[in-house]
């Protein structure tokens, strides 16, 4: 299964989109997203960060993080461009983004990262560590997230971009936020797992191959 080293495109300076989660479990919106950024943004590749710990999910029930990141590799094994990536599980814990990037960076000097986010989480960025030097190093792609409302499309001439909203936090109007406007899928990872729990059926929500997983391993279900 491909994971995410260094990048494979054969360009001398690729353009890397990082989408950072605890895929808990990876589902099809996850993936609508990243290729969405990967054909509109201008990227040659985008990983799939597998996150082991975050400082905004603590008290989430994690499966181990060798399993998400197996799920992610089985959900984009077809896909050569999408990669699943485990960068962070040598680095120090928790893990914050900021010096996963500095990290990312001094690895591979010729590569342009880029930041994939939901609109939330851009609208929380003050309360990540150095926050400004994520804005200042690294594009980062907006996506909408469902019940925002602040992504609309508006008469730009541009269907891709979007204008900032008058109730947006300063940082929204920062020279690398880029709006995108990726399709929205109103499922989370927490649906899947309360409703496998539930013993409802989730197989139109996640690629073939993560529910055969799931469900050979007997994950999320009820105790």
């Amino acid at each position: 299964m491909k994971t995410a080293a260094h990048p494979t495109v054969a360009s001398q300076q690729p353009k890397v989109g990082l989408y950072f989660g605890s895929f808990n479990p990876v589902h099809l919106g996850h993936l609508v997203i990243a290729n969405h950024m990967l054909q509109h943004a201008g990227l040659d590749e985008v990983w799939l960060v597998v996150t082991p710990t975050s400082p905004h999910k603590q008290s989430v029930d994690m499966l181990p993080e060798e399993d998400r990141l197996q799920m992610v590799r089985l959900a984009l094994a077809d896909h050569p461009r999408l990669l699943a990536s485990d960068v962070e599980f040598g680095l120090p814990r928790p893990n914050f983004t900021v010096d996963t990037m500095a990290h990312l960076r001094a690895c591979y000097p010729t590569t342009t990262f880029s930041l994939i986010m939901g609109e939330d989480n851009v609208r929380g960025l003050s309360t990540w560590r150095r926050y400004e030097e994520l804005l200042e190093f690294h594009r980062i792609l907006v996506y909408p997230r469902h019940g925002t409302g602040h992504l609309s499309s508006e008469a730009t001439g541009n269907p891709a971009a979007t204008a900032p909203d008058s109730s947006d936090p300063p940082w929204m109007n920062h020279r690398h936020i880029e709006r995108q406007e990726a399709p929205m899928i109103a499922i989370s990872s927490t649906y899947i797992r309360d409703s496998i729990t539930a013993g409802h059926d989730v197989q139109f929500l996640l690629p073939d191959p993560v529910v055969a997983y799931i469900g050979n391993n007997h994950f999320y279900e009820e105790a």
